[in-house]
């Protein structure tokens, strides 16, 4: 019986893949994929804002290119259950969302102006109350309301990732802002490291949500290591802020 359980066996993807190797193994393997995604998602983000200039047109149009395309990745590679009801209905939320977010920031030009920081947290502040009024009355409107809260927690995910994704807009600005502080400055140096801090929280955390999902599907490994980049956006644009104010 031992050796049975050691033995490897194939592991059937609801796409018709075969994965082989134990489900420990295809676990491990997929925690690894969710972190190097992470990794390369961060190196691409800030080599490439950076190497275009924090403070240019480029830099700003390449953070929102990379923004968008976190959220593409995040709605082609579903990162939950195959299972999961109502997905249609979270993954439309989530890019009207972000649509929406980069439509209100993009007329303001380079993010690096007190209203616009001021307007975005408004906007934020709206954005995820009509979030929540959504995903609930859709929950509502179905006749169905088999696996509610599942349902509807994923709508208010995605969402929030939509929105985070948007935040790195303001990565140019919070770039700046640290390499133009002066030399000593313990507010830069704070911000740094929080933000390092509370991405390295993401990346551990991943790895917990990814062994939560039952029946992931064949590139959901990509999906889920995209939402704790979009997460941090987030962070990102709180030290944007504080950057602005205090450095």
């Amino acid at each position: 019986m031992g050796n049975q359980d050691s033995q490897k066996h194939e592991i059937d993807e609801e796409d018709g893949t075969r994965v082989h190797g134990t489900e420990s193994d295809v676990t491990r393997r997929g925690q690894l994929a969710v972190a190097v995604t992470q990794i390369a998602a961060y190196a691409l983000l800030i080599g490439l804002v950076g190497g275009l200039g924090a403070l240019t047109q480029a830099g700003v149009i390449a953070s929102g290119v990379l923004a968008a395309l976190a959220v593409a990745v995040m709605i082609v590679a579903w990162p939950f259950a195959n299972g999961v009801t109502q997905t249609v209905f979270s993954r439309a939320l989530a890019v009207i969302v972000f649509a929406a977010a980069v439509v209100f920031i993009v007329p303001g030009g380079i993010p690096d102006s007190t209203a616009t920081f001021t307007r975005w947290s408004w906007f934020m502040i709206v954005a995820f109350l009509v979030i929540i009024i959504a995903s609930f009355g859709h929950q509502m409107w179905r006749k169905d309301r088999s696996h509610l809260i599942v349902s509807m927690s994923t709508g208010l995910i995605v969402s929030a990732c939509a929105l985070g994704a948007a935040c790195w807009l303001f990565l140019p600005s919070l770039m700046h802002g640290l390499l133009s502080a002066p030399d000593g400055s313990w507010i830069a140096l704070v911000l740094l490291v929080v933000v390092i801090a509370l991405g390295v929280l993401l990346l551990v955390a991943s790895g917990s949500w990814w062994n939560e999902i039952d029946g992931p599907s064949a590139y959901s490994w990509l999906g889920m290591g995209v939402m704790p980049v979009m997460l941090l956006g987030y962070a990102v644009y709180v030290a944007a802020l504080v950057a602005h104010l205090m450095l």
